[in-house]
């Protein structure tokens, strides 16, 4: 019996391993059954084909005999065409042909018989093994389905064990925690709690002015510095603008707007702050680097937006 490796596996287990000695006595049980059977059929062939032997020897016996007798049946019919004898000697003479041919033809019969017989019990030792396949698939086929509803079972067993305990799908710290009572009822789709991953990248959401947003694109430099750490051990950290929002933003409580930048810097840039503690929420000053301009440009270009808006209706 091949059993399934994961089960043998078990099997120190003294219930599977009652399972596995007892599936191994009902195979031996029907292969016994089986052998006793066939070797049953099998003597009776043997017995059979014996008889075939003995009536063969008799059917040669007797064709040998009736060869003799025709012989002899010859010369008689000879000598009472002659008539050298009586017609009753010739009459019991063909008697005995007659007999002799008919008992060869019962031998010959008994012949075809036995071999039909051979060949029936040829079928009975065929069918027992097709008897025994067929059950076997039968059960087969009714444990295939018991064990597929029972993985059926298992699998919404399983997933009713893995909803007992309510996982983040990364690690991370708990940045707002929503419930705090024992027992208490957390609706489907709730939030429940807050968490900050530990394997994401450091980034910065800046509010950046409308007037502003032409001179900003993705993959621009900026400079972060902590407004929260003291500023003159804290030191500035570099970073990238990796996305802008497609639309502004209002403040309710304020009702000013403003375009939302999301900055981000790289895991060597934060080991430069040292041995400070990154909070979720902390402010932070961020620095765009827009293009290179002179302190003239600075001094008249509001001249110049003033003058390009003059004599304007």
């Amino acid at each position: 019996i091949a059993f399934p490796q994961d089960l043998l596996a078990r099997g120190g287990d003294s219930a599977i391993a009652e399972i596995i000695a007892g599936e191994e006595q009902v195979f031996d049980t029907r292969r016994a059954a089986r052998s006793g059977q066939k070797s049953q059929l099998q003597e009776r062939i043997l017995q059979l084909q014996k008889e075939i032997g003995g009536d063969t020897a008799q059917a040669e016996a007797k064709s040998q005999e009736i060869a003799l007798v025709e012989e002899e049946l010859g010369s008689i019919r000879a000598l009472w065409k002659k008539r050298l004898i009586s017609i009753d000697r010739l009459t019991a003479m063909e008697r005995e042909s007659a007999r002799l041919d008919g008992e060869r033809g019962q031998l010959t019969a008994a012949l075809a018989q036995a071999q039909g017989k051979i060949a029936e019990i040829n079928l009975q030792i065929i069918q027992i093994d097709l008897e025994l396949s067929t059950d076997v698939n039968k059960d087969l086929r009714e444990i295939d389905s018991k064990v597929g509803e029972l993985t059926e079972r298992k699998i919404a067993a399983e997933d009713q064990l893995r909803r007992i305990d309510i996982r983040a799908p990364q690690d991370g710290v708990v940045q707002q925690s929503i419930a705090h009572t024992i027992g208490g009822v957390i609706s489907p789709g709730q939030t429940i709690m807050q968490i900050v991953p530990d394997s994401d990248s450091l980034t910065v959401e800046a509010k950046i002015a409308p007037s502003d947003i032409d001179q900003l694109w993705v993959g621009q430099a900026a400079a972060l510095r902590f407004s929260a750490f003291n500023q003159r051990t804290t030191p500035q950290i570099n970073g990238t603008v990796e996305r802008t929002s497609p639309d502004t933003t209002t403040d309710q409580r304020t009702g000013i707007s403003y375009y939302t930048v999301r900055i981000a810097t790289t895991s060597a840039e934060v080991a430069r702050l040292g041995e400070v503690k990154l909070v979720p929420g902390m402010p932070v000053e961020s620095f765009i680097k827009t293009a290179d301009r002179t302190v003239i440009s600075y001094l008249v270009k509001p001249l110049q937006d003033q003058i390009s808006r003059a004599f304007r209706e």
